[in-house]
């Protein structure tokens, strides 16, 4: 499956645990006993009620709900309408790497969930590119070069809730997964990113003298 698309063009261009929040110990009172539910059991429970909520939004973009969850169980990536729940700004790992200072894939995730306050932002490993979920409305203006908005009319492959940057082997990924439906990236915070990043490769060449 190509991971994302436009219908208006021929052209197709390749396209993270889900996180529970803060983690709160439950206290049970059983017998007269206060016990304390291990911290797994929060974990586990968090996750379910997360990914689950997450789901259903996501699904809320598919043509064919049934269809893209077969895709999610056979592929861990269902092909999913941008501009219904949400639109993407696509952009290259070289830039993101450069915003970072880093390449390595856990200090990646902890960069941009810093600098996109939480935003959704998930990789395709396989294209080398970071897609960052927005607002559906159009990104406007969007013209940073080396990257693309996808807006109405385009179709992202998006992978599983449950399929976080612990999978090394996955295609695609979640480096920062959605926390809640309908939580998306600031526009102006990626803008920012990606400006970064594209500052730091331009004087990187000139320092090289390339």
């Amino acid at each position: 499956m190509d991971l994302d698309s436009c219908t208006n063009s021929s052209n197709v261009s390749s396209r993270t645990a889900m996180s529970p929040g803060r983690l709160h110990r439950v206290v049970r009172r059983e017998s007269g006993r206060t016990t304390l539910d291990t911290e797994n059991e929060v974990v586990a429970r968090n996750r379910a009620d997360h990914q689950l909520d997450v789901t259903q939004w996501l699904l809320q973009a598919a043509d064919d709900p049934a269809r893209a969850r077969a895709e999610w169980q056979t592929m861990d990536v269902a092909l999913l309408r941008c501009g219904v729940q949400f639109s993407a700004i696509r952009v290259p790992a070289h830039v993101v790497f450069a915003a970072a200072r880093s390449e390595d894939r856990t200090g990646v995730d902890d960069y941009l969930e810093a600098a996109l306050f939480g935003g959704p932002v998930f990789l395709d490993r396989q294209s080398g590119r970071y897609y960052c979920l927005v607002r559906a409305e159009p990104c406007t203006p969007w013209r940073v070069p080396d990257t693309a908005c996808l807006v109405a009319g385009s179709y992202l492959g998006v992978p599983h809730p449950s399929i976080d940057s612990s999978r090394y082997l996955a295609r695609s990924f979640w480096c920062v997964p959605p926390d809640r439906p309908q939580a998306v990236c600031q526009v102006d915070a990626v803008a920012q990113m990606v400006n970064l990043g594209r500052f730091r490769l331009a004087a990187e060449k000139e320092q090289s003298g390339a």
